[in-house]
């Protein structure tokens, strides 16, 4: 578990150091993010370090399976794997 996790699940001890941050949200944004503090009985502190927490782990996995998906196009021999590898990296970098 890492700090953020440790923060988010509220398992941080007293003498770890915390970073504190300020963030301007949308008014949309704002009105999300109370609105599931309210749901879930959390801060809304915590709930932002949650979804800090997610963000960034999506993007670690989505560039992990990136990499996946470049290295079986590199070593791919057959023609027809290697045109559905590109086009599905084509999808994932530029979109549909």
């Amino acid at each position: 578990m890492n700090q953020d996790e440790s923060i988010a699940m509220g398992t941080a001890g007293p003498a770890e150091e915390r970073a504190q941050i300020s963030v301007r949200l949308t008014p949309d944004l704002h009105a999300q993010i109370n609105a599931r503090a309210a749901e879930t009985g959390l801060s809304i502190n915590r709930i932002v370090v949650q979804l800090l927490s997610a963000g960034l782990e999506a993007e670690r996995n989505k560039r992990l399976h990136l990499d996946e998906m470049l290295r079986r196009y590199r070593e791919s021999t057959d023609p027809e794997e290697t045109q559905r590898l590109g086009n599905e990296l084509g999808e994932m970098i530029f979109g549909r």
